[in-house]
């Protein structure tokens, strides 16, 4: 995917398996942006203090915390803005670049959201079973790829101009 949105991001059949599986994460978004966080922080307790409500919190402390629903169903909405743009890449690479620019302030880097991606595509598995094909990972593998690509040029360029200006 290229800024000028130039570059076919993903295959038609590689477009249908992500909108196809998304749709399993979609029915029940809640339930599964909860369980991407809860993974995260297993597998990378330091993210719990990236998050001000959560700052010094337990996982278990985080589990139930009240706005634990309310980031996860942030990034899920985040994630089916993508999903809903594959087709218009122009938009999609300004809804990652915005989505960067967000993160800058809170130092979240592209290395840290690429946590995602195992993450992410374990849960695809756990809920779609023998239904998820190679198709689906290769197709999530280059989605979360140039999310991260973006993710790091908007990065790199919203931190020199804020360099510049100081």
């Amino acid at each position: 995917m290229s800024e000028n949105g130039t570059n076919e991001l993903l295959s038609e059949e590689e477009e249908t398996a992500v909108k196809e599986s998304w749709t399993v994460i979609w029915n029940d978004k809640t339930t599964n942006g909860i369980k991407i966080f809860v993974k995260l922080f297993t597998l990378y307790p330091d993210a719990i203090n990236r998050f001000k409500d959560f700052n010094g919190l337990t996982l278990e402390e985080v589990k139930v915390h009240k706005k634990l629903r309310v980031h996860a169903l942030s990034v899920v909405y985040g994630l089916k803005s993508f999903i809903d743009n594959l087709d218009d890449v122009e938009t999609l690479v300004e809804l990652v670049k915005k989505n960067a620019s967000n993160h800058v302030e809170r130092k979240v880097t592209e290395t840290q959201i690429m946590w995602l991606k195992p993450i992410f595509i374990d849960i695809l598995e756990e809920i779609m079973g023998d239904e998820m094909t190679d198709v689906h990972r290769t197709a999530w593998n280059k989605l979360f790829n140039a999310i991260q690509s973006l993710w790091k040029q908007e990065q790199d360029s919203v931190v020199e101009q804020q360099t510049e200006a100081s």
